[in-house]
């Protein structure tokens, strides 16, 4: 009879799920994932590969001077403190809350660029973090850059920081909307996500894979900030690059088959992997099911084409029980955090949630999560969970008139 009231009670608890929402949590950590963590359930991506290494970097390898992010004027001011809790639908509880970060008010409140991914180093004894940007609208041809910014409190270069425009090498046929010269030319991608690796960033390519790039290898423009309608490398030698004194020119690529679209990318707590997040609004169709892939990286950082992982999260916010608005992704374990947007529901003025996902579990574990968030980094040093929002004022969406652009962290143990 006690082993019959036992399983009973046993059979009883995995069928409990506590639905209540619980300061900052908005779905309860259910039996089943608790079950689930012991597993490795991580299924073979045996239809994904990676391509080797393609080497692009002999249009820099003479005629060009280097400099590494410690070399950089930064010459822009964020304002940190609590006043980045101001923009909209920021709903971090604030007992989590352990960054924040505003730009200054060009870049809070621009409409032709939009920030996506975020990551983070520490170089000479400084923290810096990096953030892509997409061009859009009327700086579309500008195509993408990233931000170096200085995060260390006892440096004197506090919260002060520049943006360095991507380029390559491919250089376009015809342009109407400004001057294209010789030898490196804007790099038109989303750039919706980044990561560091070992001196290098590996920018996510939507349909490519990656991008990669060496924090050692900015150059400086010759023409500095005055020029804001030529590209490239003139006949004299000038260099030009719109109204940006540095560029950062990609070095090589590896595509990704069969796991794309990238719109994210991170390197895991273990440092042994890259994980991709594949991007599909929650209208997508329900044949449509997202996925995480998990790519091996050696010392050198290249992706290998062995050992590929794919994760397929749950999301009971969604009709079809799928991961849908994945923004950002970051891996720890058998576990996997996802930003998401788009959600069915709203939480304090945000449709966006930071969901915790165990491999092989029914469901997530969703938080409350700014609206507009995109990618995500682990400071583990710190123990921070940094991520961004993206939308300026009267972006079309949510926020009206109101500003949604910032940065932050939370303290990552509260939502482990």
């Amino acid at each position: 009879m006690i082993q019959r009231q036992k399983l009973l009670g046993w059979i009883l608890m995995l069928a409990v799920t506590c639905i209540g929402c619980q300061n900052n949590e908005m779905a309860s950590v259910s039996m089943e994932e608790e079950l689930s963590s012991k597993l490795n359930v991580n299924k073979a991506a045996t239809d994904v590969s990676v391509n080797a290494y393609v080497d692009t970097s002999t249009y820099i390898n003479s005629g060009f001077s280097f400099l590494n992010p410690s070399q950089i004027d930064k010459n822009r001011q964020a304002i940190g403190g609590n006043a980045y809790t101001e923009v909209y639908g920021f709903n971090i509880p604030e007992e989590n809350r352990a960054r924040g970060i505003r730009w200054n008010t060009d870049d809070e409140t621009t409409s032709i660029w939009r920030p996506q991914g975020i990551a983070g180093f520490t170089k000479d004894g400084i923290r810096y973090l990096l953030v892509s940007w997409y061009a859009k609208d009327d700086a579309e041809y500008k195509g993408s850059r990233i931000t170096l910014i200085d995060i260390s409190p006892s440096s004197s270069t506090y919260l002060t920081y520049r943006h360095i425009l991507l380029v390559q090498p491919d250089i376009p046929a015809n342009t109407t909307t400004y001057s294209q010269y010789g030898s490196y030319a804007p790099l038109n991608v989303h750039a919706g996500g980044i990561a560091y690796f070992k001196g290098k960033v590996y920018l996510s390519s939507t349909n490519l894979g990656i991008r990669v790039f060496d924090l050692n290898k900015i150059i400086e423009v010759s023409t500095g900030d005055t020029t804001n309608d030529k590209c490239g490398k003139d006949a004299n030698g000038n260099l030009f690059a719109f109204n940006y004194r540095y560029i950062l020119p990609q070095i090589g690529y590896q595509k990704i088959n069969n796991a794309n679209p990238f719109s994210t990318i991170q390197v895991n707590d273990e440092g042994t992997q890259f994980w991709t997040g594949q991007y599909y609004a929650g209208s997508a169709d329900p044949a449509i099911v997202p996925q995480v892939f998990g790519f091996p990286v050696d010392a050198n950082g290249t992706l290998q084409n062995t050992g590929i992982v794919a994760v397929t999260p749950k999301n009971s916010l969604f009709t079809d029980n799928h991961a849908h608005g994945i923004q950002g992704v970051f891996r720890k374990g058998n576990r996997t955090w996802l930003s998401c947007t788009g959600s069915p529901s709203n939480s304090y003025g945000s449709n966006a949630r930071l969901a915790r996902y165990t491999d092989g579990a029914d469901d997530t574990v969703r938080y409350r999560w700014p609206y507009g968030a995109e990618s995500l980094y682990y400071e583990s040093q710190y123990g921070y969970l940094w991520s961004l929002t993206e939308f300026e004022p009267n972006a079309g969406a949510q926020n009206g008139s109101q500003v949604n652009r910032c940065i932050f962290a939370v303290d990552f143990s509260k939502y482990e």
